[in-house]
């Protein structure tokens, strides 16, 4: 079974919605799928540019069953720093007694990633308190679900950033955690950047993987906890790993620079606690959070006159 897909520019696209979605251009090609920059040229959003993904590894129907559940799950999502999703489909391709099918995705095209600002390093701080705020919000809509959701892949380059919004993507590796016996252990046996993202583990991932204990949203707020750090400090405190599964090792927080970075700090540390009993909730870490933001806010007023 062929896992290569060629899209020419200007090629239609039909979703299952009817809307009818042109090519423009290929913005890359990942493990799994490839993503398009489309213009909708039929239907309710005619005109408006979008990123389509499309799954391309049918020799894996494991994967597939894990793309389309990340589209069904978001297309169910309603919270703004969530990845909006507006269409989806199957592209068919070659006669019908061989067919082949491609399921594909249609959502919000934000080129942007969190990994651009942070390596571009002009954001203010109101803006990366803002960044983490939202971010917090998201996880507590996740933690919130009936099941509820644990991303497990929160990294810079899955976090888009639309003006002074973000937004989280890529729920690829997401976990449900309901009563159903696990039935995703494969993951962690197929790669490294399959099972959990190599330089942002977590003490929960790794105990997970190794069959120890249940999973819990407490492990995105680690995660988070990493992204935060790097986003605030230029650099990712985790320790490089010999493997997968070896313990997740930290260099200290350190000192943030500026008025407002010692509680910054402080809040860091709390979310890159290690035992996940004594690790704040997304839901708790909201309210000191938006505190910084509502200093911030006030010393961006004095200096600046504006907030952004």
């Amino acid at each position: 079974m062929a896992d290569y897909i060629r899209f020419d520019i200007g090629q239609g696209i039909r979703a299952a919605s009817g809307c009818w979605y042109r090519n423009v251009q290929v913005l890359g090609t990942g493990g799994s799928a490839v993503t398009l920059l489309v213009i909708c040229t039929e239907g309710a959003n005619k005109g408006v540019t979008f990123a389509l993904k499309v799954f391309r590894r049918l020799s894996k129907p494991e994967r597939r069953e894990r793309f389309l559940r990340e589209v069904q799950f978001l297309q169910q999502c309603s919270h703004p720093a969530v990845m909006r999703v507006f269409d989806s489909g199957v592209y068919g391709l070659g006669p019908v007694a061989t067919r082949q099918e491609f399921p594909f995705v249609v959502a919000e095209y934000l080129p942007t990633t969190l990994f651009d600002v942070i390596r571009a390093g002009q954001a203010p701080v109101v803006e990366k308190v803002s960044h983490s705020c939202q971010l917090l919000s998201a996880l507590q809509y996740l933690a919130g679900l009936s099941p509820a959701v644990v991303h497990r892949d929160i990294k810079p380059r899955n976090i888009f950033v639309k003006g002074h919004s973000c937004v989280l993507g890529d729920f690829g590796l997401m976990k449900l955690l309901d009563a159903v016996p696990d039935d995703d252990k494969e993951v962690f046996k197929e790669s490294i950047e399959v099972g959990m993202p190599f330089y942002y583990r977590t003490p929960d991932l790794v105990a997970y993987a190794k069959d120890d204990v249940p999973l819990t949203p407490k492990s995105d707020v680690f995660q988070l906890g990493l992204v935060l750090t790097e986003m605030f400090t230029g650099w990712n405190p985790a320790r490089k790993a010999d493997d997968l599964l070896s313990p997740v090792e930290l260099d200290p927080v350190g000192n943030i620079p500026g008025g407002l970075g010692a509680s910054i700090a402080t809040l860091l540390r709390r979310m890159l606690d290690f035992n996940p009993a004594s690790r704040p909730t997304a839901a708790e870490l909201l309210d000191p959070w938006e505190s910084v933001f509502g200093n911030a806010v006030a010393r961006a007023q004095d200096l600046e006159g504006r907030v952004f």
